[in-house]
């Protein structure tokens, strides 16, 4: 059949002057992918996967070794435009990309390849060059199965279709590989089905060879033909999907029980009629829209509940309305206070919504920590912002510079939001960072070790971790960073969208467990948004499914995610 790549001897060494150190991200890797050959490789997150595929894109030099590709052979000294071509040789499927043209389905194919044809995307004027690419493109969706859906504009399609489009562009090049980077792991398990089924059809389709990185045991079992095994930037193993997918899942931690909740008629979160309509997309001649009718959802105190469902149906905003990053249309959300009284968390300006704000906190799927600031110095600053009496500090400071309450609680909230968001919000209020930090100073350093202390034991990070930067962490740790800064503010309630991302299993347990002891030691109420189901049915006590913006089920986890499983199925 012969060879599509041959990698010898690939080493990566990255220098980070700001911290004074290296990092090796390959070393002597080789390997190589017969033609209309799909390999796979599996790994813990932070393993150099990502790294490797990217230079095989053409997108990062390498300090030793080859690179060649359908006879294009590039060396570490080799100038920039022979990187080049690798781009002329491979596709590149990332599956957090969404960005198009806001056109219809064929177009967004029709403007790839007319850009094969003159270099640039566009429609072509006329009719005949016109249809002869329409026909081309149809082609191509039907190996993605979406020729049905060729009229439909791009914006309004779900997260797993876009998927399938974005993959239907990089077939419109003809490449002689295609790289995957963790294919469908950041869908839901339906969305995930459909893109691995149109990889597969076009794998068996074509001659087209592919190298697939996943840590997922599924996603290769589906499609990768053999395996290799990376861990600390080298291939420790390789062979069947099987043996290798064993031996990685071996690494797994037992699973740690779950604490029962210890009274149900204690309510931490009471969601009362709530309604929210929202557009999910907009284009020229069609706005798709949500609404979310009367939502009534009590959640007792040390509750751990898993939120699941179709992508883009309403579990982000509802983790929203929650955290008062959004108001609801009508309805109340509210959260207990002291034993007996309750806050509205959408009532903007009042002390008792400030007060319900400092008892919970929020981590986007977005999530960052700055890679060169210091661990202490994450915790000081969260503290300094969400530590109630950091809070009734700050609420003085306000009165003495003539700052609203109004103004001071869009502030917190602000302090919730991701970066980018939180950045556009203090613009549009005309506030800079340096009001911010006047209003909530850091934690005092002599303190912020010892409001830590306990929640690195929980989440079992290392006592040393404190005097790292946040991009010394790997992966998972840096997720359980993340966790720990907001327990540390001793909030009563954590609301976590997607925390597991695209994490290997052997960190996404090694989570699941700590997220149990700091329910099991705190009696923390927590609600997990994620479509890692195998996740879900071993973290949570119970679990809702949110579909077209409505709660359609809440019960035991594993009877759920059946039933969310069911919904992708064929009738018989």
């Amino acid at each position: 059949m012969g060879e599509t790549l041959r990698v010898e001897g690939l080493s990566k060494t990255y220098k980070l002057p700001k911290i004074g150190k290296e990092v090796v991200a390959l070393d002597n890797v080789s390997f190589k992918i017969e033609k209309g050959e799909t390999l796979g490789i599996i790994g813990r997150s932070g393993a150099g996967k990502t790294t490797l595929l990217r230079m095989l894109r053409g997108y990062e030099t390498f300090t030793k070794g080859s690179i060649e590709i359908d006879g294009v052979k590039v060396m570490a000294d080799s100038p920039y435009s022979e990187f080049r071509t690798l781009r002329k040789k491979t596709a590149y499927h990332l599956q957090r990309s969404f960005a198009l043209w806001n056109q219809s389905v064929l177009n967004n194919i029709i403007l790839r390849l007319r850009a094969i044809q003159t270099g640039f995307e566009e429609i072509p004027q006329l009719e005949d060059e016109y249809e002869e690419l329409k026909e081309q493109a149809l082609d191509i969706l039907d190996l993605v199965d979406l020729r049905e859906k060729h009229k439909y504009f791009y914006p309004i399609l779900s997260g797993g279709e876009k998927q399938r489009v974005l993959l239907a562009r990089q077939l419109a090049k003809s490449p002689s590989l295609l790289l995957l980077d963790e294919p469908g792991t950041m869908s839901d398990p339906i969305s995930r089905g459909d893109l691995l089924d149109s990889i597969k059809r076009i794998n068996d389709a074509t001659d087209i060879s592919v190298l697939v990185v996943s840590h997922m045991a599924e996603v290769h079992k589906h499609l990768s033909d053999r395996l290799i095994w990376m861990e600390k930037s080298k291939i420790i193993d390789d062979g069947g999907v099987d043996e290798i997918t064993d031996k990685f899942l071996a690494q797994l931690d037992p699973v740690k029980p779950l604490v029962p909740i210890k009274d149900k008629k204690d309510i931490m979160i009471d969601i009362y009629g709530v309604w929210k309509k929202y557009v999910i997309y907009t284009s020229n001649t069609l706005i798709k829209t949500i609404e979310m009718p009367n939502i009534n959802l009590k959640i007792p105190r040390g509750d751990i509940l898993g939120i699941i469902g179709p992508s883009a149906m309403g579990k982000t905003v509802l983790m929203r309305l929650l955290s008062g990053l959004e108001q609801p249309d009508k309805g109340w959300v509210l959260y207990r206070i002291g034993t007996v009284d309750f806050a509205n968390i959408g009532a903007l300006g009042s002390d008792r919504a400030m007060e319900a704000r400092s008892k919970l906190g929020i981590l986007h799927q977005e999530f960052t920590l700055p890679p060169y600031q210091l661990v202490q110095d994450s915790f000081a600053q969260k503290l300094g912002i969400k530590k109630l009496d950091m809070v009734r500090d700050a609420m003085d400071r306000a009165k003495e510079q003539g700052i609203s309450n109004v103004k001071l609680d869009a502030l917190l909230r602000i302090a919730d939001m991701p970066e980018s968001e939180a950045m556009q919000r203090l613009e549009e209020l005309g506030l800079s960072r340096d009001t911010f930090e006047e209003l909530f100073p850091k934690f005092p350093a002599s303190e912020t070790f010892k409001a830590a202390k306990p929640y690195l034991d929980a989440l079992d990070l290392p006592e040393e971790i404190f005097r790292r930067y946040n991009s010394e962490t790997s992966a998972g740790e840096h997720v359980r960073l993340a966790i720990a800064t907001l327990m540390a503010a001793e909030p009563e309630v954590l609301l976590l969208d997607e925390p597991f991302g695209d994490l290997d299993p052997i960190s996404m347990r090694k989570i699941a467990n700590s997220i149990k002891d700091l329910n099991r030691r705190f009696n923390t109420t927590i609600l997990v948004v994620s479509h890692q189901l195998d996740i879900v049915r071993e973290l949570v006590h119970e679990a809702i499914m949110i579909d077209e913006g409505e709660i359609v089920m809440r019960g035991d986890p594993n009877e759920v995610c059946d039933a969310f499983i069911a919904l992708g199925k064929p009738e018989q």
